[in-house]
């Protein structure tokens, strides 16, 4: 698992020749679930990035394989720096007492790059409706705070389309 990751947006077209021009690279083509048009290309190499105009993240925390197969959930939120500490308290705990939810692949916690206040919390799951089950368990409630517009929250969900490496 890298240290960081970086991503890229874009047409189908213009990602897939993005993606063949750096076979070398671990790549992952990702389609949004809200629209057909809308692409993402991840680089999971912890490289300098590829991408003309990346989006560049740290990874605080990684648990689970790598398998990007199904539905992947990225929520962005911002966070002011007194409740980073309460935030990185609550991933810490989370961390050690870790009980994978039914149907969770991986659960990762990035850091934007170039803006310390931006937080992603990435899930990968074998479905949306088990992605569902677990937003209102007693594991997501600790993180339910901040899916709230007092945090810019908002969420992405992504399908696998494609890598050259698997």
């Amino acid at each position: 698992m890298s240290e960081k990751i970086s991503a890229t947006f874009g047409t189908r077209k213009i990602l897939t020749m993005i993606q063949q021009q750096h076979a070398d690279r671990d790549l992952l083509l990702m389609q949004a679930n809200a629209t057909e048009d809308r692409y993402m290309l991840l680089d999971l190499s912890g490289e300098d990035s590829v991408f003309s105009s990346p989006v560049s993240y740290d990874v605080l925390l990684a648990k689970g394989n790598e398998d990007w197969h199904g539905m992947t959930s990225f929520i962005f939120m911002d966070l002011p720096i007194e409740e980073q500490k309460v935030f990185n308290s609550k991933f810490t705990a989370f961390r050690t007492e870790f009980e994978k939810p039914n149907g969770l692949k991986h659960f990762w916690v990035l850091r934007e790059a170039k803006n310390d206040a931006a937080f992603v919390i990435v899930t990968n799951w074998h479905s949306d409706s088990e992605y569902a089950v677990w937003l209102r368990s007693e594991s997501f409630k600790p993180f339910a705070k901040y899916l709230t517009p007092d945090y810019d929250y908002h969420e992405s969900r992504y399908a696998f389309v494609r890598s050259l490496k698997s």
